[in-house]
Order: structure tokens, then sequence, then C-alpha cells
């Protein structure tokens, strides 16, 4: 019981890091991405999105989070109950703390003053995203959400490779099947009259999980653009993804806001060592030593640790415990 303990402190700890940002209950540039898609660009009848611009993908979130605003009427006021919040919130901690920027230094995107909207292709964060955003945006294109037909969409490809992503809702279920049914299966839930909060959840953290698989063992490479620290953070990371999973975390707007002061401000650089980050609090220090406690265990049991996890919260009321104790670590000093 002791262990199990420890496990859940650690996650705790991992989880206030996993979902926020900074001070505002928004993402940066909210208000300047597009509400509709009548904000984008149009050519030959064609909506033009440059998913390689933050406010353009930004503008992606916004969009879904207005289409699918009446599905969580039920569940709050002002939209704050709709699940998606937690996608575009990561995003704008990435985008802040300079993690979509180019890591190699090569070129200015996402560094310079007039490329600071550029998404690099060679960020992994920015890689891995890109399966977050664009990929449940035409799942939700191809299940009516939108109200358009996939013909009328062009995703602009970045500069470099382009074979490593998709672009149309036909590429994107030719390429990635799986995870472009759990998304539709999230939407198609999503609008059943029988839908409930828990099944919900269970629906969008499968289609979550599922859009990780893929970048995360192909964009194995761009470690190597990061210092030792910062790519180990994004190992454990992706790890830690997995277990929030199992415990159905809720990712609404103000719960995902309230934990967006634990997140490390900037990239990580090889003199970083955590709890000793100076210009990092003391929770962003904690928040960083258990995400790499919780990655060494799982990679030291071969994953078992994360089967455990499953099975513990595979109740409502164990994920209920485990919110309650969550929580309440937050609140202590």
């Amino acid at each position: 019981m002791a262990a199990l303990a420890s496990l859940v402190w650690v996650l705790a700890g991992c989880f206030s890091a996993a979902l926020a940002q900074a001070a505002s209950p928004y993402p940066p540039l909210w208000e300047d991405s597009p509400e509709q898609l009548s904000d984008y660009s149009m050519e030959g009848g064609k909506y033009i999105i440059d998913p390689w611009v933050y406010t353009e993908r930004l503008g992606l979130y916004r969009i879904l989070l207005k289409k699918t605003a009446t599905y969580f009427a039920k569940y709050g006021p002002e939209n704050e109950q709709n699940l998606l919040w937690g996608l575009p919130l990561q995003f704008g901690w990435q985008y802040q703390s300079g993690r979509l920027a180019d890591p190699t230094g090569m070129t200015n995107c996402g560094n310079g003053l007039n490329a600071s909207l550029c998404v690099s292709v060679d960020s992994w964060w920015a890689d891995v995203n890109y399966f977050l955003s664009v990929v449940p945006f035409l799942a939700a294109v191809d299940s009516g959400i939108i109200g358009i037909s996939p013909n009328q969409i062009t995703i602009l490809p970045p500069p470099e490779d382009q074979m490593m992503f998709c672009y149309n809702v036909s590429g994107c279920q030719s390429a990635h099947p799986e995870t472009m049914n759990r998304w539709r299966d999230f939407f198609q839930y999503m609008k059943l009259s029988s839908s409930n909060f828990d099944g919900l959840l269970k629906e969008l953290w499968e289609a979550h999980t599922s859009s990780l698989e893929y970048p995360t063992n192909v964009f194995v490479d761009r470690y190597d653009f990061y210092s030792d620290k910062e790519a180990n953070f994004e190992e454990n990371w992706a790890i830690a993804v997995n277990y929030l999973a199992a415990a159905r975390f809720p990712t609404t707007q103000n719960r995902t806001y309230s934990f967006q002061n634990a997140l490390p401000p900037r990239v990580l650089v090889h003199t970083d060592i955590a709890p000793f980050i100076p210009d990092f609090t003391s929770l962003q220090n904690k928040v960083l030593v258990q995400l790499k406690l919780l990655g060494d265990t799982d990679r030291n049991s071969g994953s078992s640790s994360l089967i455990l996890w499953e099975s513990l919260m595979s109740t409502k009321l164990a994920r209920a415990l485990f919110l309650k104790a969550f929580e309440a670590f937050l609140e202590t000093p």
C-alpha cells in the first residue's frame, strides 16, 4: 500500500503539470485565432488552413469548441465543461514556453520577432500536437460536426518531412485508421442523447492516446535537437499521458487552467537539475522530479506499473478518489 500511495502522489504531481497555462483561462492569442472557417483564406472554393502558423492551428480548436458547445451545455454554462479545452490550453502552453520554435537553431521559426507565430516542423511538441489538432478536426469534419464536406478544406504541409503527416480525411483515414475511428467514435457518442460525462471522458482519452501512438514513435529523432533534460521530459510526458488517461482526468476549462502554473515555463537546458532550477517555482521543480520518477518506474517495470494503475482506475469510485487526492495535493503548501 505504501508503494501505491507513492505512485498516487507521483501521478498527482505529474498531472498537475499535464494541462495548463498562465494568466488567462484561454490560450495566448485566443481572440486572434479564427473563430469560424470563413476567417481563413479561401481559394478555389476551399478553406486554406496552415497548421504551421500558431493562430491558424489554434483556430481549429476554437472552431471545434464552438461547434461542440451545444453537446456539453447540459453539464455546465459557458461551454466550461467542454472536455476539448485541454487540447488548446496545452497547445497554448507549448507556444508560450517556446516549445513550438525551431529547436535546431537553424531557422528563426518561432524565435524571431517576425516569425513568432511560426510552428517548426523540427519541434517534437509541434509534431506530436499535429495529431491532436489537425487529425481530430478532420475526424470532426467527417462526423458532420463542422458542417462542411471534407473536400472543402485544404491543409497546407510543412516545409519538410511532408510524408510524415496526413492532410485530408481520406489520407488520414488511410494512414491512421484507428486514430480517425477513435475520434469519430468520440464525436458520434457526444451526439447521442444517452451520452454521459464519464462516457465522454472514456471516449476522449481513448482517442487522445491513440493520437499519440504514431508521433511518439516516429518523431524520436527530434530528441536529438534538445538537451538531455528536455528530451527526457518529453519522453516522460508521453508516458504520463497514459496514466492520466486511465484516471479519465476531466479536461474542463477551469480545472485545466487551475493546474497551469505547475508547467515548466521554458525549454529545459543541460544545466537544469530539478528540484534546484532557480527560475522555476518549487511546484514546477517538484513536478519535474516526480514526472521523471514516473517515467523511470514505467520503463523499469516494462509498463507493468501502467497495467496495475489501469486496474486500480477501473471503477468510477477509484477515479473519483484519485481526483480528490490530486486536488488535495495541489492545495498542500
